[in-house]
């Protein structure tokens, strides 16, 4: 959609009162010759492609105002396939700008021999009176575009606020999101399966927010980031005195916070077997004691956990009990890996660059196609989280408005299964040799870094001044 057609309703309103005001029909077309509005004649042809492109095609290509003044001598109406019976008596048109460049045309039209003599005898006045109304459509576009970029930091900032979102329409990751959303309702214990950084964490934050417990903070803990001898005590709170350096009157645990809510337990393939022994109690009897405690203390949660170990193997080793585990396992969840949904990489580099170029005051646009087929065969051993790290750091080192080959990290472009795919040996080397420079050439280099930098590399300076050259470095 063409950026006049955004406004179209706008458009068409404004030439609507212009009319009124000139006593004449007036019609707008985008650069694609695509009448957005026009009143008169024109007024049922709005989205039809126009028939008489000559005249309005040298408007969009010189930038500058044209007249007709008299359509059955004019040349522009040559060939016209609707010169026979066009009723037009005269034509003055304007160009739409917008950042420079030309968009689309403005035009006022006489149909009457009256409105004829009206637009040659005032043409200088209303080719003033239109150039001031296309820099009111120009103002309008920029509006529109603030508006709609507005519109996606809102998105990005709801997204953040919901603390979940999932890109792509992969269908392994499409089946995961609606098991999710099925079970959301229930109080089902769930079990999330998938490697670091697939998103699991998301996901326990969508099932929680489709809960019925949503009103309530989920309560998030990762059991291998607890040092060994306190995972019980966080997990399920001391009293005073329980042990040296408890505090005066003890304190809760992350279970009783949880008390109405949900508890994501994260790695849980880390808790220790002394502590998967209590929690097996506690998911049991849906009641705990705290440390040093005697009183049973009731809670009313639901229970998701996750983990990129293999647990299985884990229960067969003897280093995960076999009840916890069936105790856990009754909605699983599989996440799967990037690498194996290579359809989902190019909207999670689209959706990335839009979410840091509002965080970072960027105007990234995209990413070239030898970039994004790189990144596409790159495996991921990070998966989402770790592109998400590549795109902000894209973000803030690209400086143009297109992220290139040359622009991604080395260990992406030389790790990418398929990265030099129909690539000759000479690019391949070529491409590594840009890198080097690039790397190694400071910015604003005098004459005395740049013959250092010869000496570093073993080769003359004419040498080194030809490659700068050849790469567009210099």
């Amino acid at each position: 959609m063409t950026a006049l057609m955004k406004i179209q309703t706008f458009i068409q309103a404004y030439t609507q009162a212009i009319s009124s005001i000139l006593e004449s029909d007036v019609t707008v077309v985008d650069n694609e010759l695509i009448r957005v509005a026009g009143t008169g004649n024109y007024a049922t042809e709005i989205g039809n492609t126009i028939a008489h492109a000559n005249f309005f095609n040298q408007i969009l290509e010189t930038g500058e105002c044209g007249i007709i003044t008299n359509v059955a001598q004019n040349p522009s109406c040559i060939g016209c396939e609707k010169r026979a019976v066009c009723k037009e008596l005269a034509d003055l048109a304007y160009p739409i700008f917008k950042n420079g460049v030309v968009v689309g045309v403005i035009s006022i039209v006489a149909f009457e021999e009256r409105q004829q003599e009206n637009l040659l005898k005032n043409r200088a006045k209303l080719e003033e009176f239109l150039k001031y109304m296309t820099m009111l459509l120009e103002s309008k576009l920029y509006t529109a575009e603030a508006r709609d970029r507005l519109q996606q930091q809102l998105q990005v900032v709801n997204n953040d606020k919901k603390g979940w979102s999932f890109v792509g329409k992969s269908k392994k990751m499409q089946e995961a999101i609606a098991v999710g959303q099925k079970v959301a309702k229930s109080d089902s214990t769930v079990f999330l399966r998938g490697e670091s950084g697939t998103g699991k964490e998301i996901m326990a934050k969508m099932i929680h927010d489709l809960s019925q417990r949503q009103d309530k903070l989920m309560i998030s803990i990762n059991c291998a980031a607890i040092p060994e001898n306190l995972v019980e005590s966080e997990l399920f709170g001391y009293e005073e005195g329980a042990f040296t350096g408890a505090k005066k009157k003890g304190a809760i645990g992350k279970f009783e916070l949880a008390d109405k809510s949900t508890i994501f337990l994260d790695e849980i393939g880390d808790m220790p077997l002394h502590v998967q022994t209590k929690l097996l109690r506690v998911l049991q009897e849906r009641k705990l004691e705290r440390i040093g405690g005697h009183k049973p203390v009731p809670i009313d949660i639901r229970v998701i956990c996750a983990t990129n170990k293999d647990i299985e193997q884990m229960v067969e080793a003897g280093t995960f009990r076999e009840d916890l585990y069936y105790r856990l396992n009754i909605i699983p969840i599989e996440l799967p890996p990037l690498r194996k949904r290579k359809e989902d990489i190019s909207p999670l580099v689209e959706y990335y660059i839009t979410y840091y170029n509002q965080k970072l005051n960027k105007r990234i646009q995209g990413v070239s196609i030898e970039a994004l087929q790189t990144l596409v065969n790159y495996n991921w051993p990070g998966n989402v989280r770790e592109l998400k790290n590549i795109i902000e750091y894209l973000a803030n080192i690209v400086e143009g408005d297109e992220v290139h080959l040359a622009d991604l990290p080395d260990h992406i472009v030389l790790r990418s299964t398929k990265g030099y795919d129909a690539w000759s040996l000479d690019k391949i080397i070529e491409e590594y040799e840009k890198r080097v420079l690039s790397n190694m050439l400071k910015e604003e280099a005098s004459l005395k870094d740049k013959e250092k930098l010869a000496d570093s590399l073993q080769i003359s300076r004419a040498t080194l001044y030809r490659k700068l050259k050849k790469y567009n470095l210099l």
